[in-house]
């Protein structure tokens, strides 16, 4: 088991896409390579703690759908971005 601390992954932000210059040609370009990637990199035994802006313009079942395919043990802390408990 491993532990991974991570942040900022806006999925679903059009805004993330442009502003920081992600070089894809969607946004769920943006969230399928996002996703693959952290699926390589995490187990699903792994824990990860995602410090704030997980994603952003997001329904809550498209939520749970993502963090349904994202492997590891998550931990979600709401950053100025994100809706999830509030």
């Amino acid at each position: 088991m491993a532990v991974f601390f991570t942040s900022d992954t806006h999925f679903g932000h059009a805004g993330a896409h442009g502003l920081y210059r992600r070089p894809f040609e969607s946004v769920a370009a943006m969230d399928a390579a996002m996703l693959d990637r952290w699926n390589t990199t995490v187990g699903p035994e792994d824990v990860v703690w995602h410090l704030g802006n997980f994603a952003l313009s997001v329904s809550e079942t498209a939520i749970a759908e993502l963090l349904n395919q994202l492997h590891g043990r998550k931990h979600l802390i709401t950053g100025n971005n994100d809706s999830l408990g509030r």
